[in-house]
């Protein structure tokens, strides 16, 4: 077996691990090592298959961007793992399948980083997908919880059905699941004018562009979903705050991400520049991203519904990159600076949530923007912390999200789309508003003093990490861009 499969390997490994564990003992602690270890191996590995030369498969494609991809992914389930465990200990529940479940979702998130086939894609995807309704429902006293899970199900199915309704389509049109099969068919035949001698070809052609067209029309309606983009977008908030919030977190960075890079790569196959309908959609939908979520937000008092209707917001910013693949328009040389533009805003928008997903965890039962009155006068450091993500989110200098906004606006500028800019500073411009309301509050004076206990040390160390990469990556982002240009060149 390729070294580049052993990631994937060691977390199989550690499943089959973890479910006989269970089965013959039921201890929280034990499970937690036991994940613990397959993650840490797996992401280990994993940050050393970004050397391995690019092996491709007839189902997985292995280059440096998927393996950084990977290693990213990896990275931040390490991260949130860590907390865990302190976050179920006060749990009157066994906890013990919760990590069997996060373990099984990284597995299928791994496999549709690296899939360059629908059978492998879909198999991935609906293992991430079963994983996530036990993680959304698994708080059994909870009936937001159950809920949530019942929602997530249904709808997660709906989205399944179109995607492989849009596959279906492309296997009629090619007789292949492969996504080389896109390419190959592509939309040169929207150019085959038939010859007198081949009027007879011209009607299945142009079917034939039809079907590829309408095929990826339904793929991307699932992908939407998925990334809970306009017009699918309706769900994402009843979910992330009826879940258990370690669970909105990887719903938030795992299923997002893979869902995303998926459809970056079908977008990489196939010269979909030429379909004029396509792109025009995917434009509306970015522009209409970038408001809603951004608007509706604006709206919003309680913190999970304020960060589900940003992420929408943000993947929009990030459909941009779609609309400049294979862009015949670029005022840069370099064809690779939309994929680094793309790699460093997805690092820094994930570094990002990822820390305040974890200051969240430590604030426990602080739900609304009103519970933060006065946390600057009671815990200084988890205020300033959760203050500088938030800045980070809104795009604001020396930090990490700054700079993957300017790398995003360069990319556009560089591709002349204009409009699309246009609307993405007037969103950045509205999601100012709530960003800074939460800092706002957080600074505001409490009427009556409360005691508050001094933060653990535990706590202080992450919000320190915290602090250090968001304004460590905004001030040197070489940091990452050195990476970043390594695995695109």
């Amino acid at each position: 077996m390729s070294l580049h499969y052993l990631p994937a390997g060691i977390l199989l490994c550690t499943i089959l691990i973890l479910l006989a564990f269970i089965a013959l003992k039921r201890s929280h602690g034990g499970a937690f090592l036991i994940s613990g270890i397959g993650l840490i191996a797996a992401c280990l590995t994993q940050i050393n298959a970004i050397k391995l030369p690019v092996l491709s498969e007839p189902l997985f494609i292995f280059t440096q961007v998927n393996a950084l991809i990977s290693a990213l992914l990896l990275g931040i389930l390490v991260f949130l793992w860590s907390q865990l465990y302190h976050w179920f200990s006060n749990s009157k529940h066994a906890n013990e399948e919760y990590y069997l479940l996060l373990l099984t979702a990284s597995l299928g998130a791994l496999t549709m980083i690296s899939s360059q086939h629908f059978a492998s894609f879909f198999l991935g995807l609906e293992l991430m997908g079963l994983s996530f309704v036990g993680l959304i429902a698994y708080s059994n006293s909870d009936p937001n919880s159950q809920e949530a899970g019942v929602k997530y199900l249904v709808l997660s199915a709906g989205a399944s059905a179109f995607i492989l309704m849009g596959i279906a389509l492309f296997y009629l049109q090619t007789g292949s699941l492969s996504f080389d099969a896109i390419a190959n068919t592509e939309l040169q035949t929207i150019n085959s004018i038939a010859t007198p001698d081949a009027v007879q070809q011209d009607i299945p052609s142009r079917l034939s562009v039809k079907l590829s067209t309408v095929g990826m029309l339904m793929i991307l309606a699932g992908l939407c979903f998925k990334l809970s983009l306009i017009p699918c977008h309706l769900w994402v908030a009843d979910i992330f705050e009826g879940a258990p919030l370690p669970t909105t977190a990887l719903l938030a960075i795992m299923s997002k991400l893979a869902a995303f890079v998926v459809l970056w790569r079908i977008f990489t196959f196939g010269d979909w520049q030429a379909d004029s309908i396509l792109m025009e959609i995917i434009a509306f939908i970015s522009v209409a991203s970038m408001l809603m979520g951004n608007l509706l937000a604006l709206q919003q008092t309680r913190l999970l519904r304020i960060l589900a209707f940003s992420s929408i917001s943000h993947f929009g910013y990030l459909l941009i990159v779609l609309l400049l693949i294979e862009s015949k328009i670029s005022l840069l040389q370099d064809i690779s600076f939309n994929i680094e533009a793309m790699l460093f805003y997805l690092i820094a928008y994930l570094l990002t949530l990822t820390g305040t997903f974890s200051i969240l965890m430590q604030l426990g039962n602080k739900k609304t923007i009103d519970q933060l009155n006065g946390l600057f006068w009671q815990q200084p450091l988890q205020a300033i912390c959760l203050s500088i993500l938030m800045l980070s989110l809104a795009g604001i200098p020396l930090t990490i999200g700054f700079m993957g906004k300017f790398y995003l606006i360069t990319a556009a500028i560089s591709g002349q789309l204009w409009w699309p800019l246009g609307f993405l500073v007037i969103a950045s411009v509205i999601g100012l508003f709530f960003y800074l309301r939460i800092i706002m509050s957080m600074l505001s004076k409490q009427a009556e003093p409360s005691g508050s206990k001094p933060l653990p040390l535990k706590d202080k160390l992450t919000s320190w990490t915290i602090i250090s990469v968001i304004i460590g990556l905004g001030v040197f982002p070489t940091l990452i861009t050195d990476i970043v240009k390594l695995v695109t060149h």
